[in-house]
């Protein structure tokens, strides 16, 4: 008689991603030819769809459920008494496919749904290229230091010495990039000729560290088309925005015309001065698609856009911590 020692210590694992994933098989030396067919097995995904035909989204509810998935549908759904209905699917990334070729040619706009699911499993974006630097997404992660060069409190701005030091403090710390928070052009008082007098110290500081720190990546945070061309000019690397750029079509033209990267700030400051409470992280994906799209058919090219979800701008520790546990939604733009 075979006696066994109850020692398996079984335990749930939690594999958010791909790279989880394959780090565990390669724990338990699963055969590497075996990684792929397994990742996608083994990958389940969660994909909400908005504005789904009732008709369709039942379909979708069908075909998951035989081949291994689930749907979740409005109740209104289930009994045809609204015409559209938001929806959540589950299943792993191998039965996705399998739903995706089962769509592609029905009808009720499943096709065009077919198209939106799989921008979400392919995106291979992910560097971008400034001068001699490359910012590869993929394989490592950046730091940003962040300066404000002039005082909350007044347009005075900062000692530039203080600014260099800090720079130097920065990059000694590792931190890739450098942000310029020019707050004084965000108020309402930037109209006033001050502002633009002070402007060639701005660009003044950006020759300094670009002289004294050739390796660094400058951004300016700014909203102003006269900001963004002289610091340009003066060698700064990407344009830091927070404001949604059908409002500031000079500016999205001079990016795409320049092609020069663009960090795209969603910013739920920017109506009320108090951010309303997250009720889904949809919230802001929907805001940031606006966005992309706009910039996109202003001719900004998809490689040159670099999202910032929010996180601060006033927000509760439990919005901030919804959006940094959601990151990987805003990986299909």
């Amino acid at each position: 008689m075979t006696v066994y020692q109850n020692d398996y210590k079984a335990h749930i694992l939690r594999l958010d991603n791909e790279f989880e994933i394959k780090r565990e098989l390669a724990n338990i030396k699963v055969d590497k030819k075996a990684f792929d067919i397994l990742t996608q097995k083994m990958s389940y995904l969660h994909i909400k769809i908005e504005k789904v035909d009732t008709r369709a989204a039942n379909l979708i509810k069908q075909y998951l459920s035989a081949i291994g998935g689930e749907a979740a549908i409005s109740q209104e759904a289930y009994t045809y008494t609204e015409r559209t209905t938001d929806m959540i699917i589950s299943a792993s990334k191998k039965n996705i496919f399998l739903l995706i070729k089962k769509i592609q040619e029905d009808k009720y706009g499943l096709p065009e749904i077919a198209k939106e699911i799989e921008k979400n499993l392919f995106s291979s974006v992910g560097a971008i290229k400034l001068g001699n630097n490359i910012l590869d997404f993929n394989k490592s992660t950046y730091i940003m230091g962040t300066i404000n060069f002039f005082k909350s409190s007044s347009l005075e701005p900062a000692n530039e010495k203080t600014v260099l030091k800090k720079v130097e403090n920065f990059v000694k710390a590792g931190a890739n990039i450098i942000d310029i928070c020019d707050e004084c052009f965000y108020k309402e008082n930037s109209i006033h000729k001050d502002a633009n007098e002070l402007l060639p110290k701005v660009v003044s500081i950006i020759k300094q560290i670009k002289a004294q720190f050739p390796g660094v990546i400058l951004s300016i945070d700014t909203v102003k088309i006269n900001v963004a061309k002289e610091c340009l000019n003066a060698g700064i690397d990407i344009i830091n925005n927070s404001i949604p750029l059908k409002y500031n079509e000079e500016l999205i033209n001079l990016i795409a015309k320049t092609k020069c990267p663009l960090i795209m700030i969603f910013n739920p400051t920017l109506i009320t001065n108090q951010p309303k409470p997250l009720i889904s992280i949809s919230d802001v994906i929907r805001e940031i698609q606006s966005n992309v799209s706009y910039a996109l058919g202003k001719g900004v090219g998809k490689d040159k856009i670099i999202i910032d979800p929010g996180i601060g701008f006033g927000r509760s520790d439990r919005d901030n911590f919804l959006i940094l546990k959601q990151l990987s939604s805003f990986k299909y733009f």
